[in-house]
């Protein structure tokens, strides 16, 4: 069960995030607390699973980086192997697999148009696999996910 104060925190995990070299501190003193405490709240709901990380959301297009989704067409004998290949691949933000014809999906990011291609020619060349749809961002929608806390 959390309490008022546990949701306060968690709140402000999500919307107000202080871009501050102390950012805990900042937290605490709005709501109140000491650091010490603050930083205590952030691992007890690491602890209980309630938080993973705290990281950036970048907007990649306005620092001028490519990227795009692809889904590829893999053999079900050839999964373990593609998969491999782009797991290793240092531009691969996610990759999963799904239900379908196109059973293996990645996001891959670049700093240019040209890098993009090169590494998608490298891991159609290492895998083998051809049939691949690149699925480009035509139109962004953002939305933004708060957690109602109850």
């Amino acid at each position: 069960m959390l309490t008022a104060k546990d949701k306060i925190f968690l709140k402000g995990l999500q919307t107000d995030f202080p871009l501050d070299a102390r950012p805990f501190g900042l937290l605490a003193g709005q709501a109140g607390l000491s650091e010490e405490k603050m930083l205590a709240y952030f691992r007890k709901f690491e602890r209980q699973g309630l938080i993973r990380y705290i990281a950036p959301m970048f907007d990649l297009r306005k620092l001028g980086v490519v990227s795009t989704l692809i889904a590829m067409r893999v053999p079900v004998g050839q999964l373990d192997q593609v998969v491999r290949i782009i797991n290793a691949c240092p531009n691969v933000s996610h990759n999963y697999l799904r239900d379908g014809d196109y059973n293996v999906w990645f996001t891959l990011s670049a700093a240019s148009e040209r890098k993009l291609k090169a590494i998608l020619t490298r891991i159609r060349k290492e895998s083998g696999v051809e049939d691949m749809l690149d699925l480009r961002t035509e139109r962004v929608f953002k939305s933004q996910a708060i957690f109602e806390l109850r």
